[in-house]
């Protein structure tokens, strides 16, 4: 497929880089000549200019020969003016909008056929997603793309008096319908084998159905029940009035009428500002939430729900880190650098989310869909990936045991979907035509996996 990326910031070089990696052919626009620069490190075609310019469009990065156009700079109205002239090309189109103004559309419009964006991703939106899955159940996080409804992962760290530790996998009695998928240590990530021994502090990630007994798997693996059971929040704190956080605050008064909504920012200007566009319910406090004193005198040790949603990811990680030795249930941190995602998620903070990751996994899901390859999303800041694949007679794998499939290596079938019923497979499991099968497996196997899958 031959891919025309608007865009070489962070999101876009992302989004470039990882449909290189799956052997797409690649060209990249950016008008900035470091963005420029970094993107030619890359096996794509990189050209500096207006990714607006319908005459740079065209007559140097070849448009008309272009199957997708993805436009993702900074600026939404330059995303939607590009896709535009791609759409009137030919090509299937993608764009990157952050503004809901651009996205609220009355009833009798469709942003498809007045913008030409065939698709949208909204990194605001995403991560707003994602916090909304921590208000349900702080520790579970819903897998969105796949197609048996209800599956969830689990991220659990293993104590030291963990009965599960020094145990190979292979002898501990997990409960059904519940898989352990993927082990976090220091040294790296690893997809697991029955071989694996569990070791303290392994931060390990399970497949969940809707079936699975959570009071079971927490005494096999010693997890605290009320880290595997429903957490009814009554009290969530927001630091920063950044768009995000006032979104956030807007939808939680409006859906949770019994829970107490407080933001916390420094700039009394502009405290006053978001005290007037928000609910009465919601009480906008001056004050910062890296000040320890304030956070005492607000009650911190009561939240049951602490995000940090500044502009500057650097408060947003020591706020959370201060909020949570001063009593806060549960953190949130937004933070917009994988870098920083790798230094500090081991910090005590209990989420790390970043916008501009989640923007890139649903591009590049959208990007790499086909009849085969189904749903996509990425686990552990990119190192790994869960897949799902469609199994047909033409790929061969109909008939045979998992054991004789000669997968990849790093790579787990952890369930089958198989008219709708999720079936946690063992290495004696046969595959069936038009089972689709969800695939665990590092990042660096990924173009070797789709490859056997396809």
């Amino acid at each position: 497929m031959r891919v025309l990326i608007a865009g070489a910031g962070e999101v876009g070089f992302r989004v470039g880089r990882d449909l290189v990696f799956r052997g797409h052919e690649v060209t990249m626009i950016d008008s900035n000549a470091t963005a420029v620069k970094r993107a030619q490190t890359l096996d794509a075609q990189v050209f500096q200019g207006n990714a607006a310019s319908a005459k740079l469009l065209v007559e140097v990065a070849s448009l008309n020969n272009t199957d997708l156009f993805i436009a993702v700079t900074g600026k939404d109205i330059v995303n939607l003016a590009a896709c535009s002239i791609a759409k009137k090309a030919g090509c299937s189109t993608i764009a990157r909008i952050n503004n809901p103004e651009l996205t609220d559309m009355p009833e009798d419009y469709d942003y498809q056929q007045l913008f030409g964006v065939d698709a949208y991703v909204s990194p605001d939106e995403l991560a707003m997603h994602r916090i909304w899955q921590i208000l349900s159940r702080p520790a579970l996080t819903r897998l969105e793309h796949f197609s048996v409804g209800k599956l969830r992962i689990l991220e659990v760290r293993l104590s030291d008096s963990s009965p599960s530790v020094g145990r190979p996998l292979g002898n501990i009695n997990l409960p059904p319908h519940c898989r352990i998928v993927l082990i976090a240590r220091e040294e790296g990530v690893i997809i697991p084998k029955d071989t694996d021994t569990l070791m303290p502090r392994d931060r390990i990630l399970i497949l969940l159905s809707e079936y699975s007994e959570l009071d079971d798997l927490s005494d096999a693996l010693g997890i605290p029940k009320e880290i595997t059971g429903e957490r009814n929040i009554k009290r969530i704190m927001i630091a920063g009035t950044s768009r995000i956080a006032i979104r956030l605050a807007e939808q939680v008064s409006r859906r949770y009428k019994d829970v107490e909504i407080y933001i916390a920012e420094p700039d009394k200007e502009m405290a006053e500002i978001a005290s007037a566009q928000l609910p009465e319910d919601v009480r906008v406090l001056v004050g910062s939430s890296t000040d320890r004193h304030f956070l005492r005198e607000e009650g911190i040790r009561y939240e049951d729900l602490f995000v940090a949603a500044t502009d500057r990811e650097d408060l947003n990680v020591l706020s959370c880190l201060l909020a949570k030795k001063e009593g806060a249930k549960r953190t949130v941190a937004l933070v917009y650098q994988t870098e920083l995602e790798y230094v500090v998620q081991d910090t005590g903070i209990d989420t790390l989310i970043n916008p501009k990751r989640v923007t890139v996994n649903a591009i590049v899901n959208r990007a790499t869909s086909t009849d085969e390859i189904e749903g996509m999303e990425e686990l552990e800041g990119g190192d790994a990936s869960v897949r799902e694949f469609l199994i047909k007679n033409k790929n061969g794998k109909t008939g045979k045991k998992i054991s004789d499939l000669n997968l990849p290596e790093d790579t787990l079938i952890a369930m089958i979907n198989r008219d709708g019923e999720a079936i946690f497979p063992d290495s004696d499991s046969n595959l069936e035509e038009n089972d689709h099968v969800l695939v665990f497996t590092l990042k660096t196997k990924l173009p070797e996996v789709e490859n056997f899958f396809h």
